[in-house]
């Protein structure tokens, strides 16, 4: 199971699936915001030319790095606040460096305001991992505004309950 496998059945069924939304915005600090939030997909898929709408949305970083979020997504409500979900994705066997969490808050605060990402005025962070992973890795973990474990996700989406019963690729024993 792919990291990019997952982060399109999570964006797509963010994108078709309004109780979906709303029980993510639940999770965060927009929870206020969770029944009238208008996911803009749409908007996101016009601002650039992209094959999905939520992937390869890439910034330069103050010490000049260029940095992505795997799943970016910008909501608006009324008055026409809005404000944007950065989302990372770690599966199983993945790793997330302490720097790579911190990154995602300063690439968050680079992006606000900006015409291309849509002018959002405020943002929270999210990790999506297994529950172990959260565990084995709580000090990045904790970088993030929300953490969202795969355990939960599995039972909305089907793709995260696979992912969590494959055992991670192994080298073949070497024969002498």
């Amino acid at each position: 199971m792919s990291e990019v496998e997952l982060d399109h059945a999570f964006a797509e069924h963010l994108e078709r699936t309004p109780e979906f939304q709303h029980w993510l915005l639940s999770k965060t600090r927009f929870r206020r915001f969770a029944i009238e939030a208008e996911l803009l997909a749409s908007e996101q898929a016009s601002a650039r030319s992209a094959k999905h709408w939520w992937k390869h949305w890439w910034t330069r970083l103050t010490d000049g790095t260029e940095s992505e979020t795997d799943i970016f997504a910008v909501f608006e409500i009324a008055a026409g606040k809005r404000f944007a979900l950065h989302i990372e994705n770690k599966p199983p066997h993945g790793k997330l460096l302490i720097t790579q969490a911190a990154n995602y808050r300063q690439r968050a605060i680079q992006m606000a305001g900006q015409t291309r990402f849509l002018q959002y005025d405020d943002f929270a962070t999210i990790l999506l991992a297994p529950l172990k992973f959260i565990q084995q890795n709580a000090e990045s973990a904790a970088q993030f505004d929300t953490l969202v474990s795969y355990e939960e996700l599995a039972e909305v989406i089907p793709l995260y309950a696979a992912s969590l019963t494959i055992e991670p690729r192994r080298a073949p024993p070497q024969i002498d």
